[in-house]
């Protein structure tokens, strides 16, 4: 059989029938079934790629813990040291709701001041209040501050010793230091030197220097057993090299006496110079003084009369009538009769009593014109000051709470009862003092402030 028998021929019809009946299986090949479904724990069924489940929701993130009292504390800190006294406040505030005492006498102090806040003593002492109660030691000494001083609180003595005390025994200098005054001067308690020294002696130690100054002014002045000049002047030398200024005068009154020390003008007159430098009037007429009597220096009546008048401007009686002298007299500074009268008057409005007795033997020598005042007052038989007598200023570096008049302290030294020789031309009523005063109770620094 030949290839050609082979390679029959195929009709165009059978080759459409072919075609047709090729389709479907064409068609199943184009488009295959589906898989069967695979059930995720079915082993009968084989491993296949498996469907993706739904992402479930994120749970909201939890709130970040509130912060501790601690960590509010230390914020309010940081704010006070940048002097932001208003975010201050409002940290303080809810913990001083909470009786936190850091919080109440921190914002106690803050409320006195008025800083960040509206002034109010009455809810400065009710803060303190608090704060005292939770045993706090700053805040029982500024409650019994409070009382002491009748700031926003009845004023009550008992009350306040009572308050230092709790203090005191926690060991707060300045609180030991307040209680000392108390007995130093019987208010609230019963007067007793000895405690007041023993108190004093506690504060200073921890180097409180207005304590170390009280100290060495009891042991400088008092006319019991305890006056003890070795012991002032150790006292006293310590709070003078704090620049406590009545300290620094004292010392210097010491040296010049030869009390404590050997007698040493020139070691007075550097202790003057330093209190005088910061302004204390009564240093600056000690200081006049040794330059008019050339002691511990060379003898100047024109710095006599500089250093007087910084004193007498600042009220200074003693430097008043010393000032008044030399232009009577004409020593230091031209003489000028009726300048003389003016310090005379001024001196014996402040209380000198040399003043009034000079006030009268000058006003005969220069009758005043008709019409002014000191013509009225002498025919009315009255010396009257050329012009208004204030109040002595405070001395720069007094303890911070002295801005109420303070009783002069009993026993204080007074130079006017030293003979002195006179020399030609130089005024002889010349009255040298120091006049150590006992200052009121202290405040103490209020944490983060600066001075």
């Amino acid at each position: 059989m030949s290839l050609k028998s082979l390679l029959h021929p195929v009709s165009l019809a059978a080759a459409l029938a072919l075609a047709a009946s090729l389709a479907p299986l064409n068609a199943i090949a184009d488009n295959p079934a589906p898989s069967q479904v695979q059930l995720p724990n079915d082993p009968s069924v084989p491993a296949g790629p498996a469907a993706q489940a739904p992402e479930a929701p994120k749970p909201a993130p939890a709130p970040e813990p509130a912060p501790s009292e601690a960590e509010i504390l230390k914020k309010a800190q940081t704010a006070l040291d940048a002097r932001n006294y208003t975010k201050a406040v409002e940290l303080l505030t809810p913990l001083a709701a909470k009786k936190n005492a850091e919080a109440c006498y921190v914002l106690g102090s803050l409320t006195a001041a008025g800083q960040g806040t509206t002034q109010s003593r009455s809810r400065a002492a009710k803060l303190f209040q608090t704060a005292a109660e939770q045993g706090d030691p700053r805040g029982q000494n500024e409650y019994g501050q409070a009382l002491a001083m009748g700031q926003g609180v009845r004023r009550n003595f008992m009350l306040a010793g009572q308050w230092f005390a709790k203090a005191a025994e926690q060991g707060l200098a300045t609180a030991q230091y307040n209680l000392a005054y108390l007995y130093a001067n019987g208010r609230g308690v019963t007067k007793s030197e000895d405690k007041a020294i023993d108190w004093y002696t506690r504060a200073a130690n921890q180097g409180l220097a207005a304590a170390q100054y009280s100290l060495g002014w009891i042991y400088m002045n008092t006319k019991s057993s305890n006056q003890n000049d070795t012991k002032a002047v150790h006292w006293l030398e310590k709070a003078a090299e704090q620049d406590h200024v009545k300290a620094q005068n004292n010392l210097g009154f010491m040296y010049a006496e030869g009390r404590g020390y050997a007698l040493d003008y020139g070691k007075a007159m550097q202790w003057y110079q330093k209190a005088a430098d910061q302004g204390y009037p009564e240093a600056q007429y000690n200081l006049g003084f040794m330059y008019e009597q050339g002691k511990g220096c060379e003898k100047s009546y024109e710095k006599a009369a500089e250093w007087y008048r910084k004193a007498a401007d600042q009220n200074e009686a003693s430097a008043q009538y010393s000032l008044g002298l030399m232009y009577e007299q004409g020593t230091g500074v031209p003489r000028n009769l009726t300048e003389a009268l003016r310090w005379y008057q001024l001196a014996a409005a402040n209380g000198d009593p040399d003043a009034r007795q000079a006030v009268r033997q000058l006003s005969r020598k220069t009758p005043a014109p008709a019409g002014t005042p000191q013509a009225r007052s002498r025919r009315q038989g009255k010396a009257q000051p050329a012009q208004t007598s204030q109040a002595r200023p405070q001395a720069k570096g007094q303890p911070a709470q002295a801005s109420q008049a303070r009783p002069q302290a009993k026993g204080q030294p007074a130079q006017a009862s030293q003979a002195r020789p006179q020399a030609k031309g130089q005024p002889a009523q010349t009255k040298p003092q120091s006049k150590p005063q006992q200052p009121k109770p202290q405040k103490p620094q209020q944490k983060g402030q600066k001075n």
